[in-house]
């Protein structure tokens, strides 16, 4: 195979597809949809009447053979069990939602419910029990560590002059690297009913510093959901600061939502409450636009919370945290599966931001993105006093008018991303600013948690260093990958697609053997309703191939019968000529399906189910060819393996 034409997420898809499918047949499971050959979506006497069809082939009273007996006693054990599981309505309600695991539970759970709907309410709770029990250990917990370092005393000789002194004064580092401070989180998710769940929330920041400080905050979360579409939740501290928080979402449709909070601080109600309303909705089938405004916690109505501790001057320490009125408009999209990009402007009281940002996936396993910050802010004015006071309070409106919005900073960041397994992302992330200068993220993220080790290289911008720090480690990550990892995985999937299909092959013979048995079985009777309708101009099957079906066969539009006869005969001579099975003949099976001059297979499942049918080619696409005359035209047609089939049909003709 080809290196370039190799498609890893495609055979991912197609080895994940392939572990499904082996886990069914070793446990035995059908599609009883399938073996009926009926829709989902059929009813109770549509599953009595394919029953019946189907009995008057495989029921052992209409054999005399002992053989034959006993080939039809295992197919018509089969054709049995789906119609008991299908006309039960506890029990098929039971397996569309669970399939076999299902079946025991419906019937023991069915008789104390009243309707269906209860039943499909009832196993739609069991799955999700299910899969919430399955993923418990990382969906219902989540935690963050951030260890911030300045790394700059290595790179920097001035910065470590700087951290030498700073580390007489009680700055600790090791090597060169000072560590900043520490950022630790972590939260649990509990359900307490169906509708209702809890998280308790604890968060820890320890700063290195001259005036060492640290806070801590532990939080308790309930969450209530109203239905499909909208939630609320009540979140109450349990350590300072105080602020109690009521949110609710509610999204009407796809990709719309509304999205309202308030904060307030419960210990103290001379600060207003904190409000943020944000909206979002699709602008085209690619797009998002959402809008978010916040109303802070400085403001006052008249005299109601104008001596506010948030509205003291910024200079003075508060009592609680300051929170600035904000507005926030952006956009979010993606080109194609592989790009995303998206941007947002950001204006509150004192500052400004633009941000815009972009990712490109290059692969499954490795995604590069790019940003752009601009910082602008309104420097606050310094409280005057005495005589300089008295002086700006009889200045003309002119010089007490706000002051020009400054330029803050200007930052760039590239973040690379790759995946070490199919739960565990390593990251490097490289942020330049012209006033933050150069700062390394490298971080480690495994389902919800995520460590975090963002190293400052250098206070001021450096793009020599920049470079260092960005195209170096890119260059290193993309030769990784492609040189090493890429052609690792590639042998591990090839690998384990080999010893699948080793261990299928017993499970293959034992189907091949049974649809034998079952060509066998309807034989005679497919013999017998061939010729009645060759007599009567009516609905034959020529010919009919399931499996992976690669050479060519003449598709549904083709118009000249010569070719099509032509590719069929070279792609039956090859089918026969390869050393393993690439499809099956179903000439026979698919023509004891035709009822009335009429033959349609429903497209809810695999056709590998079908009497007489099986699964030639393990872990492959498979399709059904068929070739058939009616009112002596020729016709054919090309499905997919999970498609209807409806037959016959004016646009199949090729003559």
């Amino acid at each position: 195979m080809d290196s370039e034409a190799w498609n890893e997420e495609l055979e991912e898809q197609r080895l994940r597809s392939m572990r499904k499918e082996w886990e069914a047949a070793s446990a035995g499971e059908h599609d009883y949809y399938a073996v009926l050959n009926v829709s989902r979506r059929a009813t109770t006497e549509d599953i009595r009447e394919a029953y019946r069809r189907l009995s008057r082939l495989f029921h052992p009273d209409r054999h005399h053979d002992a053989e034959k007996q006993e080939w039809a006693r295992r197919q018509f054990h089969v054709i049995q069990r789906a119609h008991e599981i299908l006309t039960d309505p506890a029990v098929r309600a039971a397996y569309d939602q669970l399939g076999e695991q299902g079946i025991s539970m419906g019937k023991t759970v069915g008789y104390k419910l009243h309707s269906v709907k209860d039943l499909q309410d009832r196993f739609e709770r069991e799955a999700r029990m299910r899969r919430i029990e399955d993923v418990d250990e990382w969906v219902q917990s989540q935690s963050e560590i951030t260890l911030s370092v300045n790394g700059s005393g290595i790179v920097s000789p001035s910065a470590a002059q700087s951290l030498q002194r700073g580390a007489n004064k009680g700055a600790h580092g090791i090597g060169g690297l000072v560590m900043q401070q520490l950022f630790m989180s972590h939260s649990f998710t509990a359900s307490l009913s169906d509708t209702v769940s809890g998280t308790v929330e604890g968060r820890m920041l320890s700063r290195n510093s001259n005036a060492s400080a640290g806070n801590g905050a532990v939080k308790v979360m309930i969450k209530r959901t109203l239905g499909p579409q909208t939630w609320i939740s009540f979140t109450t501290p349990v350590l300072p600061p105080h602020v109690v928080a009521v949110e609710a979402l509610h999204c009407p449709s796809l990709g719309t939502f509304y999205q309202t909070k308030v904060e307030q601080h419960a210990l103290d109600t001379h600060t207003p409450p904190a409000i943020t309303v944000r909206a979002g909705r699709p602008l085209s089938p690619y797009s998002t636009v959402f809008i978010s405004a916040a109303t802070g916690n400085q403001y006052a109505l008249s005299s109601v919370w104008a001596a506010g501790p948030a509205r003291a001057p910024h200079r003075q320490p508060a009592r609680v945290p300051r929170k600035p009125s904000s507005v926030t408009i952006g956009i979010t999209g993606a080109r194609s599966t592989d790009e995303e990009l998206g941007a947002n402007i950001t204006a509150t009281s004192n500052q400004a931001y633009i941000q815009a940002w972009y990712k490109r996936k290059i692969d499954m396993y490795f995604s590069v993105t790019g940003g752009l910050l601009v910082v602008g802010h309104n420097p606050q004015p310094v409280p005057a006093s005495g005589n300089a006071a008295r002086r700006t309070s009889s200045a003309s409106p002119a010089s007490s008018s706000a002051a020009p919005l400054l330029l803050g900073d200007i930052s760039f960041n590239i973040d690379m991303v790759g995946e070490i397994d199919r739960h565990t992302k390593l990251g490097w992330k490289v942020d330049l600013g012209l006033a933050s200068g150069v700062t390394l993220t490298v971080y480690l993220r495994r389902f919800r948690n995520s460590v975090n080790l963002p190293i400052l290289l250098t206070p001021a911008l450096e793009l020599e260093l920049a470079i260092y720090a960005s195209a170096i480690p890119m260059a290193a990550a993309l030769a990784l990958h492609y040189f090493v990892l890429k052609p690792r995985r590639r042998r591990l999937i090839q690998r384990q697609m080999d010893m699948l299909k080793d261990e299928q092959r017993y499970q293959l013979s034992q189907q091949q053997r049974q649809a034998q048995e079952a060509v066998r079985l309807m034989a005679d009777s497919v013999g017998r309703a061939r010729k009645q309708a060759l007599a009567a101009n009516g609905l034959v099957i020529e010919s009919a191939l399931y499996g992976d079906l690669p050479f060519g066969i003449a598709a549904q539009d083709t118009n000249v019968l010569s070719a099509a006869m032509a590719k069929f005969g070279a792609s039956r001579t090859a089918l026969s000529s390869t050393d393993e099975p690439r499809a099956c003949d179903v000439t026979v099976p698919l023509h004891a399906l035709v009822v009335g001059d009429q033959l349609v297979i429903a497209g809810s499942g695999s056709k590998q189910f079908l009497p007489g049918f099986y699964d030639p080619t393990f872990g492959a696409p498979k399709s059904l060819f068929v070739r058939y005359c009616f009112r002596g035209k020729l016709h054919e047609v090309t499905v997919k393996d999970d498609q209807a089939l409806a037959i016959p049909m004016r646009e199949h003709c090729i003559e």
